[in-house]
């Protein structure tokens, strides 16, 4: 297999899956994944939903599939960790591999974390306070009682990123890259895959389509920093930072907006995102990281 020197990291990454990579493997892991969430999730709902206090107040179910509350958004992030627990279980069945695979060496994981955690967080304040003071933004709630909500939130809100990563950056791009030496593939498809979960069939075409390829174009940003590093803790980082701004500083009120601080709008229209602004944060963004990581 050969890499590119930039992505000489992705060797390591690669070489776990060596003995076991195989494109039969791939597709098994990512059916039970997808099959294993929907039962799982069909179970854990069933079993809330016939309770009588839900039965009685059916405005609950309501509020919990558009996340327009904090205990829609705790446990809908939380439902992130059965991706975790079926992907771990997969990994050690199918590979004989564990979470540091996925990760990546462990301290340095964390030093790439939290240093372009520091890196990336100015640039978003710069972004987003100023749309704060802007009249369409609605206050949810007061700045005490938001923090009061973030010791739950924020471990929450990275069990559901983390469950992201694991299973495109940290399966599917390292377990590719054991497969093809071709980069096109390896983070291509994985961050194809990414965008397209990220696809809403009940809305508008143009607006649906469009976040497919924002979602897909931090994916890349997310695999090649990860290709870089040879570890997870840059894409986390990006993807944690990214989901603070957008689920729990300033929401859009069309999903999942019940714990940010301020929502913003959309009075039912489709989502239209300024493309030249979204594809410049992004290259922003990625470069911002490439400078913490100093590769």
């Amino acid at each position: 297999m050969i890499l590119t020197d930039r992505y000489a990291n992705m060797r390591a990454r690669a070489s776990l899956y060596a003995d076991s990579a195989n494109w039969a493997y791939i597709g098994i892991v990512m059916a039970a994944l997808w099959f294993g969430f929907i039962i799982i999730f069909q179970i854990i709902f069933g079993l809330w939903a016939g309770l009588q206090t839900v039965q009685d107040n059916p405005d609950v179910v309501d509020a919990f599939f558009l996340g327009s509350t904090p205990a829609a958004v705790r446990w809908t992030l939380a439902t992130f960790a059965i991706y975790t627990a079926l992907l771990l279980g997969m990994m050690r069945l199918v590979h004989n591999l564990r979470l540091r695979a996925l990760i990546g060496p462990t301290r340095t994981a964390i030093n790439e974390f939290i240093k372009v955690t520091l890196y990336l967080s100015p640039i978003y304040a710069f972004l987003i306070i100023p749309s704060l003071f802007l009249p369409e933004a609605q206050r949810q709630f007061t700045t005490t009682t938001w923090l009061s909500m973030l010791p739950v939130m924020l471990p929450l809100l990275f069990v559901q990123i983390s469950a992201e990563e694991f299973v495109f950056r940290g399966y599917l791009q390292s377990h590719m890259a054991a497969l093809t030496s071709h980069p096109i593939i390896w983070m291509g498809v994985p961050s194809f895959l990414f965008g397209m979960i990220h696809f809403d069939p009940t809305g508008d075409p143009y607006a649906a389509w469009s976040y497919v390829i924002w979602a897909t174009a931090l994916g890349l940003v997310c695999a090649d920093l990860t290709a870089r590093s040879g570890t997870l803790g840059t894409a986390l980082a990006v993807h944690f930072i990214n989901n603070i701004g957008a689920l729990i500083i300033l929401a859009a009120d069309d999903w999942l907006y019940g714990a940010a601080l301020f929502v913003w709008p959309t009075y039912g229209e489709p989502w239209v995102p300024w493309i030249p602004f979204e594809a410049l944060f992004l290259f922003t963004v990625w470069l911002a990281a490439r400078l913490a990581l100093r590769r």
